[in-house]
């Protein structure tokens, strides 16, 4: 039995790495209502994004292998916006401890960014739904309890 997060913001983030469209519209919208759930975004996918970010390159070591994943040619999320590559990676290697590398993004791009490279990472792992919403409630978990810090 997988582990379902609670907020909107954890679902909207399970819809977006599994593409589910549909899904993604309706939890953005309820977490719109709500302005803490809303205020959760950033920290959030930051943390689900460095948890799978770790979970591919880290653990393994193998961080040279970031510039060939986020070259790899994949379906985007939403082509009209394009998949800026270097800054992915700036994006990946930020979330592995590399400081210095994102100065100058804006906060719109990132989020994009981070949801189309959470996408990829996700499926690269091949995350089966429990361990997905495993990372999500991890991530929940540890921005609840570090909200103040």
């Amino acid at each position: 039995m997988s582990q379902e997060p609670m907020t909107a913001v954890g679902k909207a983030l399970r819809a977006v790495a599994r593409r589910d469209n549909a899904d993604f519209e309706y939890w953005r919208k309820q977490m719109h209502r709500d302005e803490q759930e809303k205020m959760q975004l950033y920290p959030l996918l930051y943390e689900v994004f460095r948890g799978a970010a770790e979970l591919r390159f880290a653990i393994e070591g193998n961080a040279g292998q970031i510039r060939p994943f986020v070259e790899r040619a994949r379906p985007l999320l939403w082509p009209a916006q394009g998949f800026p590559v270097g800054k992915a990676e700036a994006l990946i290697r930020s979330a592995l401890g590399e400081s210095g590398l994102v100065s100058g993004f804006s906060t719109e791009e990132v989020v994009t960014i981070r949801m189309q490279t959470l996408t990829y990472l996700v499926e690269d792992l091949d995350l089966s739904d429990h361990d997905l919403d495993t990372l999500i409630a991890q991530a929940e978990q540890w921005v609840a309890t570090n909200r103040d810090a």
